[in-house]
């Protein structure tokens, strides 16, 4: 039988325009058996499809996730197609209660961000701080929505696998190539499955 979807985000149907309720539930069980693993292979889990449908699925599984309580904190940031890694080192950072001071004043550098009272901070320094902060949660879910390419987590300061055995990531994104190809994920569920 042809599946399409409908056009409320979250369901499926079949060509009669019939609701196919079986399919949403074995996407969202594969998701909410994902993050509850606590073996070290899944840590990292790509949820890939049209964007209602992923957007949808990360939504329900956040609010799931907090419900029953599965994390300390659940973070969420936008990726974007150009991600700004400062930009999700604040977003990120806000989240868990982290503020990027320094306390004294550093040479001029394009490599440096700039504070509104001219002190500055790399993005390593960012993401050193950020690490630590995020290691002192037990257990973390960080959820990047609009993942486009590759995206360097370390570089976000993001611990995961060996660094921080309690830190998931769910990442969205609509092309499968971007998990299969240009990301590395222990998991992978597409939303369009048939």
């Amino acid at each position: 039988m042809e599946r399409r979807l409908h056009k409320r985000a979250g369901y499926s149907t079949n060509s009669r325009g019939m609701y196919i309720p079986e399919v949403d539930y074995m996407v969202m069980q594969q998701i909410m058996d994902a993050l509850r693993e606590t073996n070290q292979g899944e840590n990292v889990i790509g949820l890939c499809g049209p964007d209602n449908r992923v957007q949808h699925f990360a939504n329900t599984a956040t609010r799931r996730a907090e419900r029953d309580q599965l994390f300390q904190k659940i973070i969420t940031a936008t990726v974007t197609k150009k991600p700004d890694i400062i930009h999700l080192q604040t977003q990120i950072g806000d989240a868990i209660g982290l503020t990027f001071v320094i306390e004294t004043n550093l040479p001029e550098s394009t490599s440096w961000m700039r504070f509104g009272n001219n002190k500055r901070m790399t993005i390593a320094a960012r993401a050193v701080l950020l690490r630590a902060k995020m290691k002192k949660l037990q257990t973390v879910l960080v959820v990047l929505n609009d993942v486009h390419g590759r995206l360097d987590l370390g570089e976000i300061g993001i611990p995961f696998g060996d660094d921080h055995n309690g830190c998931k990531i769910l990442m969205t994104s609509t092309s499968v190539e971007v998990f299969s190809q240009q990301m590395k994920v222990d998991k992978l569920i597409d939303t369009d499955m048939p």
